[in-house]
Order: structure tokens, then sequence, then C-alpha cells
């Protein structure tokens, strides 16, 4: 796949996306498939997989709108329909990496496109991920906090995922803030990478992309700042709308788990669904996949959902809030290259308005 005159390695990450998504299926349901399977999947009512789908647009819909309310935090604009765009194509690019660390640059790559300076879509991705974390960690503590059923139901190991998990956090928030407060340490450190880069490449100093870098580094602590000021009312927005998504989509869970006649509670099984949201936003693995499985395989059976039905369940959760999404994510972004293509590169004909908007993306999804 070529995006921005770079090659990408998307088959490599569908595969190993792909294979352990089917390896995790197949442990799972021989773990759990029995006779009494067949028995209570013949009285499924397919109603509520119609609303566990709405629900899956809903929270599409709802994470791009608080994209949109971000980005659009200055004076350039993008529509609605540009958001989407580029949520869903971070949705797909997301399953096709480690850690799901791709689809940022490709929403940034988009974003430049439409017109938006990549120092000011870098801000909005990065608020955007910063109120993710906040909400998941807020949401974990009040579930934690109130239920000590379900934090008893989880065993001893949780603690030590949540310890790994906010580790991360913290040391992500300990640059986000030297970003912020020591700027100047941050050009330094880049100016010293690109000409210790230039001189392993034999290269000439690289003076009009280190003079990109550094205006794009005070644009992107003006946007950061504007938040923080002028722009903190659009922040509290995008939070609000954030924590609507996630609820959202905590809700498909136990809308399926109705749908099969599972049982279970359905108010912990939606509660539990902030803590595995937690665990597979840090996963290594592309789109958390195999981590997301195991890890709702084993939380679920903590809130009394059927043991014979949990690997049938944990199948159908994981295509409605991923697997669907990685698909339509899919079909955008051949959707989009296909225009560019016919479009060609020719500045300022829907080419990078930045030329950094390239390395960003490349820098992170080229093999």
């Amino acid at each position: 796949m070529r995006i921005g005159g770079r090659t990408y390695n998307i088959r490599l990450g569908l595969t190993v996306f792909l294979s352990i998504s089917v390896v995790s299926a197949v442990v799972i349901l021989y773990r759990g498939f029995d006779e009494r399977t067949w028995s209570t999947l013949r009285q499924m009512r397919p109603q509520f997989a119609l609303l566990a789908a709405a629900l899956m647009v809903g929270q599409w819909l709802l994470n791009a709108l608080r994209f949109q309310i971000l980005v659009n935090s200055f004076e350039e604009r993008v529509s609605f329909r540009t958001s989407f765009k580029a949520f869903m194509a971070n949705v797909f690019l997301a399953a096709m990496t480690p850690s799901q660390t791709g689809g940022g640059p490709l929403q940034i790559y988009i974003l430049n496109r439409a017109g938006l300076p990549v120092a000011r879509a870098f801000a909005g991705c990065l608020m955007g991920a910063v109120l993710t974390v906040i909400c998941l960690i807020l949401s974990n503590l009040v579930v934690l906090g109130v239920s000590a059923d379900l934090r008893l139901g989880m065993g001893p190991h949780i603690g030590t995922v949540f310890t790994v998990a906010l580790a991360v956090f913290v040391a992500l928030a300990a640059l986000f803030i030297l970003s912020l407060t020591k700027i100047a340490w941050l050009k330094r450190a880049a100016g010293w990478l690109v000409f210790v880069f230039s001189r392993s490449r034999r290269a000439g100093p690289k003076y009009s992309v280190t003079k990109r870098l550094m205006r794009g580094l005070d644009q992107y602590r003006e946007s950061m700042l504007a938040f923080a000021g002028a722009k903190k009312g659009r922040v509290v927005a995008a939070g609000l709308v954030t924590m609507l998504a996630m609820c959202t989509n905590a809700l498909i869970a136990p809308v399926l788990v109705a749908g099969l006649n599972a049982g279970g509670n359905a108010l912990k099984v939606f509660l539990m669904q902030f803590v595995i949201l937690f665990i597979a936003y840090f996963s290594p693995t592309p789109g958390a996949s195999g981590v997301a499985e195991f890890t709702s395989y084993w939380l679920m059976a903590s809130v009394k959902v059927q043991g014979n039905m949990l690997g049938v369940y944990t199948i159908m959760w994981r295509f409605f809030t991923s697997f669907i999404g990685v698909g339509v994510g899919a079909i955008v972004v051949l959707s989009m290259l296909g225009k560019w293509k016919g479009k060609g590169e020719p500045a300022g004909h829907g080419a990078p308005r930045e030329g950094i908007a390239e390395d960003a993306v490349g820098g992170a999804l080229s093999r």
C-alpha cells in the first residue's frame, strides 16, 4: 500500500491480526462449546443483534464527533465526513500495527490533506488520546471502587495488569507535560536527532526538514496551550462525548448476552467492559488481537455468564466491537487511496500541505 509516495506493509499486519484472532477464537470455542450451546443458540433473539449493530454505529459516530470537536478548535475546519473517515482509518490501521500505533499517523495525514496543519492535526489527535486514557482510568477507578464483587471476582492478577498500564500512562503523561513546559529541550533533542540521522545516511544537513520540524513544534505547543486555555470548553465537550462513546460501546456486551440468553447480571456485564477496554487499550498486539478475546473470556466468566456460551459470546462481541469496524475502515482507506491515486500527488491538488506529514506517517507505518 502506498500513501504519500511511501510503501506500507499492511499485508503483514493483517496476517498477524487475523492469525492471532483465529487461533484465539478456536481455543475459546474449544474450551466452552458443548451440546447445550446448540440448544441455547436455537433460542437466540436476532433483534438484539440489530440493537448491538446500532450501538456499534453510534459509537463510531460519537468518536468522529469527538474528533471533529477537537480539530475544529482552530482557524482551519474539517467536515464531519472527513472526521469520520479519519476515525475509521484509525480503526483499520490500529489493527494492522503493534500496540495499535498506526492509526494516529494516518489520521494526521488525512487531516493534513484536508487543509489542517500537521502540528494542529497532531495536537487534536494527541488530545483525543489523552481524553481516552483519562476516561478509561476514571471509569475503572469508579467501577472497581464501587463494586467489590467485580474487584474480587477478577482475582489477584488484575492488580499487576493495572500497575503496568498506569506506569505506561504516567510515563506518557510526563513526556506530554515536558513537551509543554520545556519545549526548548524538545527542540534541541529533535534537532540533534535530525543531525545524527543526516550523518548516518551521509547526507548534508537537513535544514529544510529541521526548519519545518521547529515550526511544527511551535504550532503544536500553541495548539495544546490553546486547549488548556481559551479552548478548554471544547476539551470538556470532547471529554463528555468520549465518555458517552465508551458507554455506548460498553452497552454492546449486555445486549449480546441478553440476546444469547447467556445469563449474567446486565449491570455487572456493562461495568466489566470498562476494565476490558482498559486492558485492551494498552495491549501490545495489533488491534488487541488475542488479548481482547482472552481477557473478555476470563472476566466475563467472573460475572456469571454461562460457560457454554462464553466462546460464542466472545466471538460475537469481537465482531461488533472490532472486526466489523476494521472492515469498514479498510473500505474507507482503500476508497481514499483510489481517489488519491486517480488525482496523483501534485502539490496543491490534494497533496499534503506540509512535507513532514509524509514523514509523520512514514515513520510509524513504513516497514
